[in-house]
């Protein structure tokens, strides 16, 4: 099973640097993106369970609201998202890479945001179905290997229903 991992920097140069290190510490290249405004839309209205948005690029990354729509944020005000598909295996290697790869504290940086008046949309109430007859994927944050500077999902199935 593989997990996504994500930190969000102030600058290409420090997602790139961060990307770098996953990939001494063995991950492959091939599973390491750096997302900006550039390369996604991120003006305007946040994604929903309908429309991902930035994250329909990004192999297995759905996911929770909040982190969702925090890093969304963080890219529409000028930030850069890493994100690396590790397999199992590599995740402890992989978040050491990342321990001091200067990556943004996100915790602080959303209270800090939350402080100047912003908070992402309540959660949309509605069922979500499913895909091909197999319930969606959505991922769920790994307390094994999260820290406030880089979080950690495992894949994980849930079915969206309107007790949401």
């Amino acid at each position: 099973m593989a997990r996504t991992i994500t930190a969000l920097f102030d600058t290409r140069a420090d997602a790139e640097a961060g990307g770098a290190r996953l990939r001494q510490a063995g991950v492959d290249a091939s599973n390491v993106h750096v997302h900006d405004q550039g390369t996604h839309k991120t003006s305007g209205d946040y994604s929903t369970h309908e429309d991902r948005g930035l994250w329909a690029s990004i192999k297995h990354a759905f996911l929770p609201d909040e982190d969702r729509h925090t890093y969304e944020e963080g890219i529409r005000r000028g930030g850069f998202l890493l994100t690396a598909d590790v397999d199992d295996d590599r995740t402890s290697t992989a978040v050491d890479a990342l321990e001091n790869a200067n990556a943004v504290d996100l915790d602080a940086r959303s209270q800090q945001w939350r402080e100047d008046g912003w908070d992402y949309p309540a959660t949309q109430v509605g069922a979500f179905g499913r895909v091909d007859g197999a319930d969606e994927q959505y991922g769920i944050r790994d307390p094994e290997y999260d820290g406030s500077r880089y979080r950690s999902y495992a894949a994980g199935t849930a079915r969206r229903t309107d007790e949401f």
